[in-house]
Parts: structure tokens; sequence; C-alpha cells
């Protein structure tokens, strides 16, 4: 497990399955999340999906928890890829209490998953994808340092419209020179314990 700013990221497990039916079957979620409303998955599907994904050990796929209520609260990802012979992830997250929306909850889990992926998991590049109309998560990412790269034209179809799909990235010494500003922006007064819990002097692996 890993924690951060008051999150625990824990390991996806089977029984979280019928969380996830909940939320991956939820439009409004969706929407924002997969760009696919009407997703309506099956706990059969999920059930497959989960057996593909455990098969693959450069997936990590999270249950996010509240640290303070212990409840879950939404899923995060790290799926690890080599670009030619770049070690690197495509991050994503999706809260799925919608009452924790535009709470900040959004920043925080993903720099949780910058860390993760570029102080312990010794990669060199993250990137993101979100539909056009996820303003609030395209705020997200840029405030972590993401820039957005570019624009897959007119790949979603939502409310009797196409949308553009928005790639973002951050390399990791982009992350390196805001990250003591970003720790400081979640952490607050916990910074210092949590860089001392790391390591204040630790450097990402090569």
């Amino acid at each position: 497990m890993f924690e951060f700013a008051g999150l625990r990221f824990r390991p996806l497990e089977k029984e979280d399955l019928k969380l996830l039916h909940v939320w991956e079957n939820d439009s409004e979620l969706m929407m924002y999340s997969r760009s696919e409303p009407l997703n309506m998955v099956t706990m059969a599907q999920l059930e497959e999906r989960f057996a593909e994904w455990t098969k693959n050990e450069k997936n990590l796929l999270f249950i996010v928890e509240n640290m303070e209520s212990n409840e879950p609260i939404g899923f995060a990802s790290i799926r690890r890829e080599v670009w030619g012979n770049v070690p690197g992830a495509d991050v994503g997250t999706y809260i799925g209490k919608k009452e924790l929306w535009e709470k900040g909850f959004g920043k925080r889990i993903t720099v949780a998953l910058l860390e993760m992926s570029f102080m312990h998991l010794g990669l060199e590049h993250c990137q993101a994808w979100s539909v056009e109309y996820n303003t609030r998560a395209h705020r997200a990412l840029e405030s972590c340092g993401f820039k957005k790269g570019g624009v897959e034209r007119n790949t979603v179809y939502v409310a009797g419209r196409k949308w553009g799909s928005f790639h973002f990235d951050i390399l990791q010494e982009e992350y390196m020179n805001i990250r003591m500003n970003l720790l400081k922006s979640v952490l607050r007064d916990e910074v210092d314990g949590y860089l001392e819990k790391i390591g204040p002097n630790l450097k990402p692996a090569r």
C-alpha cells in the first residue's frame, strides 16, 4: 500500500468488483471518466477484465481510500509501458464518490501517482488522456505539471455531438523541477514528515 496526503492506495482485489460495478454503471461518472455514459458493465465482464488485469504485472490498479474515514472514494491506475526504450506509464483516476468532486482530491491522487511513478518505479514519462469537455480533469492535470501535447479529433460521441480526446504528458525532469512546490501544496504541514519517511535525498531509480 502507498499512503499520501490522507489517502491510501491499496491493490484492487476481486472483492472490490462489486464497488466497481456500481461506479462503472453510473452514467454521469462514466461520462467524465470513460467518455461513455452508457457503459453498462456487467459483473461477468468486470470479472473477465480483472482476470486480464492481474495477468499483467505492469498494471498497478488501486482502490483509493480516505484514511480519515477508511472508505473507498475512487479508482486509480499506473499502466507501465516502454515507448522505444523510454520507460513510462499511462496514469488515470476517477473519484467514485461524486460528493467529493471539486474538493481537491483529483490533484492529491494525481501527485501521488506521479510520486509512485517517478520516485519509486523509476519511470521517465507519464501520460494521461481526457475527453475535451472534462475541463475539471484538465485543470487537475495542468496543476500537477502535465502539458497538453495534442488532440485526437472527433474520437468521442456524447450528448449528440463529437468531441476530441486531449493528450497530456509530463517528463520526470519536469516533475522534479516542481516537485517540492507540489508536495507543499497538497501535504502542507505534513511535507517534512513525508520526506523524512521516504528519505529527503531520495532520487529516482535508474
